[in-house]
C-alpha cells in the first residue's frame, strides 16, 4: 500500500486501488490522507465514532480506517471503497452566503483586494472583496480539515492536551490543509493572483483563533478558562504560513467559547443600532453561540451543541453540499426530497432536513413526545442491532433516520433551547418580549421555521419574528474589511455579560425540558 490509485466515483463513494504497503505500521487513515482523501475522523482518530469506517476488499465487516494499520489489511485486498458519509467534506453549500441588515455602513474606498474569513470548527468561509469598488468579487467554502482531530472544540483541545505537537497539527490543518488552499479556490474563481489582496479580516472562536496563530489552548481545557487572548489582533499573514502578503486582522472575542463570530454576527445583524429593540441570535454551529440584547444589557453564552446540526455524529448526515438533502416532507405517507444539485439520488441528509423530518414525524404520529418511532407504522422497520441504531424509518433508498439520529439531535436541540432558556431567565425576559430571532450558521440556509418552532429548536415566538440571515460571521468580518472597526463593537465587547452555562443551576433543568420534541 505505498502507493494507490482511484479507481473511479460512484454514487459519492470513492474507490481507490491499493499496493503493498512499504509501512505496515501506518495507519490507513494517516495513508488516505497522504494521498489527498480525508476521512472523517470526528473523535479525533480515537476510534471512539464509526465516522472513519471504510470496505476493504476480503474484509467481512466495515473497517476503522484511524485504528487500523496498513499491514493489518487482509493480504488479498486489492482496493478499498469509502462511503460519503466517510468523507471529510469540501464543497459546501450555502455556508458563504450571508445578509447585512441595519443601517449600511459607507465603504471606505482604497486600491486593492481584501479577504474576509469565517474560520468555523466544522467549515470556513471566505469572500473576496474589490476595496476600490466596494463589491464582492468571489465567495468560497471549505470543510476544516482539523475534524480529523475532532468534530468539536473540546475534542480538538484535547487533541492539543494529549499530543506533544497537537498544537502545531491543528494549525497546519487548519492554514495547510484548509485555508492555503480555500484562499486559491477564491482567487481562481474571481480570476486574480493573491498577490493584490492587500488587507484580511478573520473572525472565528477563541479555540479556532488560538490554533490559527499557534497559540496555546491549555488555558480553554478545564474551568475557570483563560484563554491566551481574546481582544483584536493583527499579524502578518505569512508569518501564519497563509499565501498572503499583509496584514491578517483578528477580531476581538467575548469570552472563553463566545467568540469573535458572535461579535461580527452582532454587527452585520443591524444588533447594534439604538432602535434595535429585544434581539436574540444564535448562531448555529458546532459550537453554537448566543448573543442576546436587552432593555438591560447583552448577554452571551455558548451552548455545546456538537456537530450535528451540520450532519456530524448522524448515520447518514451530511453538511449541506450537492447530492445531499436539503429539506424533506412527508405527503399521503411518503417522503418527497429536495436534493442539493438536484436530481433524484442523495447520498446524505443535511441538518435542516433531519429538523423537517422531526416536525413532520412528530405531527404524523410517527414518533412521539421522546422521539421515539411508532412501531405500528409500517414505515418503522427495526434497525441494524449490531450498529445500535434502534428502530429506523427508510427515507429513500440508501437513506434512513434512525432512533439513534433523533437522540442526537435532540442533544443538539437541547444545548440551544436549553441555553436560550437560561440566558432569558437571567436578563428577567420571556419569549414574548422578543421583537427579532435572528438565525445565522450554514445551517440555517435551509432551514424551514416552521418546523423549527414545532420542535422547540427557537423560543415560542410568531415565525413572522425570525429571520434567517446566513453566515453573519462572515458578513461582519466582510464589514470591518470595507467600512473600519465601528465604535459599537468595542462597547459590545466591553459591556456583555458572558455566562458560563454549566455554571447556572437552573441550566441543567432547562436542559432536560427541551430533550423532547414539542407536542
Amino acid at each position: 500500500m505505498s502507493a494507490g490509485r482511484f479507481i473511479g466515483v460512484s454514487a459519492g463513494q470513492v474507490e481507490m486501488r491499493l499496493a503493498l504497503s512499504e509501512d505496515p505500521s501506518r495507519l490507513v487513515s494517516d495513508w488516505l490522507a497522504g494521498h489527498g482523501i480525508g476521512l472523517n475522523m470526528r473523535c479525533g482518530g480515537r476510534g471512539h465514532c464509526r465516522g472513519c469506517l471504510i470496505g476493504v476488499q476480503g474484509a467481512t465487516d466495515p473497517v476503522r480506517a484511524c485504528q487500523t494499520k496498513c499491514g493489518d489489511l487482509p493480504a488479498a485486498a486489492e482496493s478499498i471503497a469509502i462511503p460519503p458519509s466517510s468523507l471529510a467534506d469540501h464543497s459546501l453549500h450555502g455556508v458563504s452566503d450571508f445578509e447585512v441588515r441595519g443601517t449600511p455602513m459607507a465603504p471606505k474606498l482604497r486600491p486593492g483586494l481584501g479577504l474576509a474569513l469565517d474560520i468555523g470548527t466544522t467549515t470556513v468561509a471566505a469572500a473576496l472583496w474589490n476595496l476600490a469598488e466596494g463589491t464582492c468579487l468571489a465567495t468560497a467554502s471549505r470543510g476544516n480539515a482539523q475534524r480529523r482531530h475532532g468534530d468539536d472544540v473540546v475534542s480538538r483541545i484535547t487533541f492539543a492536551v494529549e499530543h506533544e505537537d497537537g498544537s502545531a497539527r491543528l494549525q497546519r490543518a487548519l492554514v495547510a490543509d484548509t485555508l492555503a488552499p480555500l484562499v486559491e479556490d477564491l482567487v481562481a474563481g474571481a480570476g486574480v493572483a493573491s498577490g493584490r489582496i492587500v488587507e484580511a479580516v478573520a473572525a472565528g472562536n477563541p479555540t479556532m483563533l488560538h490554533t490559527l496563530v499557534g497559540e496555546s489552548v491549555v488555558g480553554l481545557a478545564t474551568y475557570p478558562f483563560r484563554p491566551a487572548f481574546l481582544g483584536a489582533r493583527t499579524m502578518a499573514a505569512p508569518e501564519l504560513g497563509l499565501p498572503l502578503d499583509c496584514r491578517l486582522q483578528l477580531l476581538p472575542g467575548l469570552g472563553p467559547f463566545v467568540g469573535a463570530d458572535v461579535v461580527a454576527g452582532a454587527l452585520a445583524s443591524g444588533m447594534l443600532e439604538d432602535s434595535a429593540g429585544c434581539i436574540l441570535l444564535v448562531d448555529f454551529g458546532t459550537n453554537g453561540e448566543l448573543l442576546l440584547r436587552t432593555r438591560e444589557g447583552w448577554f452571551a453564552a455558548a451552548a455545546a451543541a456538537g456537530p450535528a446540526f451540520e450532519g456530524g455524529r448522524l448515520r447518514h448526515g451530511a453538511t449541506a453540499r450537492a447530492g445531499v438533502v436539503s429539506s424533506m416532507r412527508l405527503e399521503d405517507g411518503q417522503w418527497r426530497l429536495d436534493v442539493i444539485g438536484g436530481g433524484t439520488n442523495a447520498h446524505g441528509i443535511s441538518g435542516a432536513a433531519y429538523v423537517d423530518f422531526l416536525a413532520q414525524a412528530l405531527r404524523d404520529g410517527l414518533a412521539d413526545g421522546r422521539g421515539r418511532f411508532n412501531v405500528d407504522r409500517p414505515q418503522v422497520r427495526a434497525g441494524d442491532a449490531g450498529a445500535n441504531t434502534g428502530c429506523i424509518v427508510k427515507i429513500a433508498p440508501g437513506l434512513d433516520v434512525s432512533e439513534s439520529d433523533v437522540a442526537e439531535i435532540l442533544q443538539a436541540k437541547a444545548a440551544i433551547a436549553g441555553g436560550v432558556a437560561t440566558l432569558m431567565e437571567i436578563a428577567g425576559i420571556g419569549p414574548a418580549d422578543l421583537s427579532t430571532v435572528l438565525v445565522a450558521g450554514g445551517f440555517g440556509y435551509n432551514l424551514d421555521v416552521g418546523h423549527a418552532l414545532a420542535i422547540g429548536l427557537l423560543p415560542d415566538v410568531a415565525p413572522e419574528r425570525v429571520e434567517l440571515i446566513g453566515n453573519s460571521s462572515l458578513g461582519g468580518a466582510s464589514l470591518v474589511l470595507q467600512a473600519g472597526f465601528p465604535a459599537g463593537l468595542n462597547r459590545l465587547v466591553n459591556d456583555t455579560r458572558v455566562i458560563e452555562l454549566n455554571q447556572v443551576p437552573s441550566f441543567e433543568d432547562h436542559f432536560t425540558d427541551a430533550l423532547g420534541l414539542q407536542e
